[in-house]
């Protein structure tokens, strides 16, 4: 039996906000459901993102049977049904893409603008909206969020070597994943190329690149210091570009649930710093 498990499972239904974590998680060729579906724009139709509103990460939003719950220091909580009419449509924009989004209610705009500060709009891809991963990593893979790829995977033994180098240990969602992963060495994760989680098949394509991001903290909203990218730059550097976890794909359907077992079928040669 493999060693490997699944620790914890996150979804964060509103891009560039917090996440929360889920005992189960139902997956479908497009990715996890619900993930990543929604985001905040401002006037020009661009995403934000907490490199410019770090506060965002104060936001923490959440799923139930039929509501995306959004919870903010000193505001009421938010329900918006997962069912909302679609409104006004419009291409957004963010870092990675663009697509056709709806506007879906005029409440929970004035509600995040009301916590932001800022005027934005909270929009909602759907199901048949046509984006598709990058061509050099799959060819004709949909993806049904406003991401580049499907899934993030961290090994908890990743996490716990970068700690042990910093003097003020950072928590998980300083990296936003989606899979953890227990029962790895560190950073074994750069050598998988396939595994296999509850019988659904993913793939490994690429290392994940940080950015200042990581720097923010959730608990406050606010940018801290340059770490840990400044502790992770030094051994986790690769051609200019600083790595820590990886990207999956999958094409199959089905749910995962926190502590299935994960079984390695294929490896690679690592791309990580020496």
């Amino acid at each position: 039996m493999s060693d490997l498990f699944l620790s914890h499972i996150r979804l964060y239904p509103i891009k560039g906000c917090s996440g929360t974590d889920v005992q189960m998680a139902a997956m479908d060729a497009r990715g996890f459901r619900y993930d990543r579906r929604w985001m905040l724009i401002n006037e020009y139709g661009l995403g934000l993102q907490q490199l410019d509103f770090p506060i965002l990460a104060r936001i923490v939003a959440s799923l139930d049977d039929d509501c995306l719950c959004v919870q903010a220091p000193g505001m009421s909580p938010l329900r918006v049904p997962l069912q909302s009419p679609l409104l006004k449509p419009g291409i957004v924009r963010w870092y990675h893409g663009r697509c056709e989004a709806f506007s879906i209610s005029e409440q929970a705009d004035a509600w995040f603008q009301q916590f932001l500060h800022v005027w934005c709009r909270l929009v909602f891809m759907p199901e048949n909206t046509p984006r598709f991963v990058a061509p050099e990593y799959a060819l004709d893979h949909e993806l049904a969020a406003f991401t580049s790829f499907q899934y993030h995977l961290l090994g908890e033994g990743s996490l716990e070597d970068l700690n042990q180098r910093l003097d003020t240990p950072v928590p998980l969602d300083r990296f936003r994943p989606n899979l953890v992963v227990s029962g790895a060495p560190p950073f074994a994760e750069d050598s998988w190329h396939t595994v296999r989680i509850n019988h659904l098949t993913f793939h490994v394509v690429r290392p994940c690149d940080r950015c200042a991001i990581t720097t923010v903290d959730a608990a406050t909203g606010t940018k801290t210091d340059k770490e840990p990218l400044a502790t992770l730059a030094k051994y986790r550097t690769f051609q200019q570009k600083v790595l820590f976890g990886q990207y999956l794909l999958s094409s199959e359907s089905g749910m995962l649930h926190v502590g299935d077992t994960i079984e390695v079928l294929e490896y690679q040669n690592p791309t990580r710093s020496i």
